[in-house]
C-alpha cells in the first residue's frame, strides 16, 4: 500500500480508537461522529474502516485484516478539526467524516467530507469562516451558500451551508487532495 493510503487509514483508525480510549465529553446516549473510510492503494486493494456514531461499532477491513470491535462513541466537535488554523465555528459539532482515497495508476486522490453542525443561522456561521479564514490569509470566494479556496498545501476545499432545525447550521467541508 502507499504511503498516502497509510497514511490516511492510520489517521482515521488511530483517531477513532484514541479518542475513544481518552473517552469524550458526551452523554452515553448522544449519537456520536461517524467515520468511514474507504480507499484503494496501488494495486487496486481495498481499505475500509468505520466507526459508527449510533452504535460505536469499528470495523476495519485491509488485505489479510478483518476487525469488528465495539468501543465507546466517539463525539468530535470544533476542536478537533481545522483547516490551516482554522476551527470549526465554535460550538459545532462533527456529525460525519468521509475520506474516499484512490492511490491506483501512480496518482493520488483523496476526497474528505467533514459533516457538521453549529449552534447558529447559515449567514452566520459563513461571515464568520469568511472572517477567520481571512485572518489567516487564506483567500475564499463566496458562491451562493459556499465558500471556496486552496489550504496552504494546494488542496481544493468548499464549505458548504445550509440550515438546520432549530436555527442550525447544518455544513459540509470538502476538501481534495491529488498528486501525481
Amino acid at each position: 500500500m502507499t504511503v498516502q493510503i497509510w497514511k490516511t487509514m492510520a489517521l482515521v483508525t488511530l483517531l477513532s480508537l484514541g479518542v475513544s480510549a481518552c473517552g469524550s465529553k458526551h452523554d452515553k446516549d448522544e449519537h456520536g461522529t461517524t467515520i468511514t473510510v474507504d480507499a484503494k492503494d496501488h494495486d487496486g486493494k481495498s481499505v475500509q474502516v468505520k466507526a459508527d456514531g449510533e452504535t460505536g461499532r469499528v470495523a476495519i477491513n485491509v488485505p489479510g485484516f478483518d476487525a469488528n470491535i465495539k468501543l465507546p462513541k466517539v463525539l468530535l466537535d470544533h476542536e478537533n478539526f481545522d483547516i490551516d488554523g482554522v476551527k470549526l465555528y465554535p460550538g459545532s459539532k462533527i456529525d460525519t467524516v468521509n475520506v474516499n482515497a484512490d492511490d491506483r495508476g501512480g496518482k493520488h486522490k483523496a476526497i474528505v467530507k467533514i459533516g457538521f453542525s453549529a449552534p447558529s443561522d447559515p449567514a452566520i456561521v459563513s461571515a464568520w469562516f469568511q472572517k477567520a479564514l481571512a485572518d489567516k490569509s487564506i483567500a475564499a470566494k463566496v458562491t451562493g451558500n459556499s465558500l471556496a479556496g486552496t489550504t496552504r498545501d494546494g488542496n481544493a476545499f468548499t464549505i458548504d451551508f445550509a440550515a438546520g432545525a432549530a436555527e442550525k447550521t447544518a455544513g459540509i467541508i470538502t476538501i481534495t487532495d491529488e498528486t501525481e
